[in-house]
């Protein structure tokens, strides 16, 4: 059998990641053509795969060493963003002490949160409202993200810091809140889960025990968007996000967003 050269390898490549939706680890890929063409020597297959997946656009690094076709990176991020967006974009409607009906959504409480957490909580010299889908990733979108960033004045300097929140109206979706604060904890070094007063004694207990098993925040507030008063429950932990993913998604917010992405940085 005669050896591959380095189009027949990529076209091999391009197979296997065509046969595997979920994605495929480039070691997995140089043995499985190794494997059908043991003529082939490993350096010859190494080096067209790494000219492949370094220069093609229609594959992702989606995780340390594990590339994927950007077109099923895409599918399975639609479905994640369309869930995402329908939840946020539910109305809840509450009744005022005086009984009157008030209409919400999750976004009436990104702004306020987003001051609340550089100005009060002073965990971030800045921060910004995010929600939607705006980085465009399966994980989701933090609603809110901050950056606590070294001032001209510090004697130690460090590297910025990002913090990012979760926030829910629904009082009955706090395991869905707790989910993408902890995925958000990835590329963050603080994150906060953010739910109303009104949220069940059960599943405010429950919430409590998880971060504070799991380092995340968690913050009470009320439905009253000229009010919310954000209480602190549980205080985020320190975590050493993973720079893989802190760039990643730093780079999906600045072709999405230089603007935001400017003011945070």
């Amino acid at each position: 059998m005669a050896k591959l050269n380095r189009k027949q390898i990529q076209a091999q490549a391009l197979e296997l990641l065509e046969a595997t939706p979920g994605g495929i680890r480039w070691g997995e890929m140089l043995k499985a053509i190794h494997a059908a063409d043991p003529e082939t020597p490993p350096n010859s297959i190494h080096g067209a795969l790494q000219n492949l997946l370094t220069s093609s656009d229609d594959i992702a690094k989606v995780a340390r060493g594990t590339y994927q076709l950007t077109k099923y990176q895409d599918a399975q991020a639609s479905a994640a963003i369309a869930q995402d967006e329908a939840v946020a974009n539910e109305p809840l409607i509450v009744e005022t002490p005086s009984h009157a009906k008030v209409t919400l959504l999750e976004a009436d409480f990104y702004g306020s949160f987003a001051e609340w957490l550089s100005d009060v909580a002073e965990e971030v010299n800045v921060a910004v409202a995010l929600g939607g889908s705006i980085l465009k990733g399966k994980w989701g979108t933090p609603d809110v993200i901050g950056v606590l960033k070294p001032r001209a004045q510090d004697i130690l300097k460090f590297e910025p810091q990002i913090v990012s929140a979760e926030i829910k109206i629904d009082p009955g979706q706090p395991v869905v809140a707790f989910g993408q604060a902890v995925a958000y904890r990835l590329f963050s070094y603080k994150s906060y889960i953010v739910v109303p007063r009104t949220t069940s004694e059960d599943d405010l207990s429950r919430l409590k025990a998880l971060c504070s098993i799991h380092g995340v925040g968690l913050v009470t507030f009320t439905l009253d968007k000229a009010a919310p008063d954000y209480t602190v429950v549980v205080l985020p932990m320190q975590a050493s996000p993973d720079m893989f993913y802190a760039n990643q998604m730093l780079r999906r917010l600045l072709d999405s967003s230089a603007e935001l992405f400017n003011k945070l940085f």
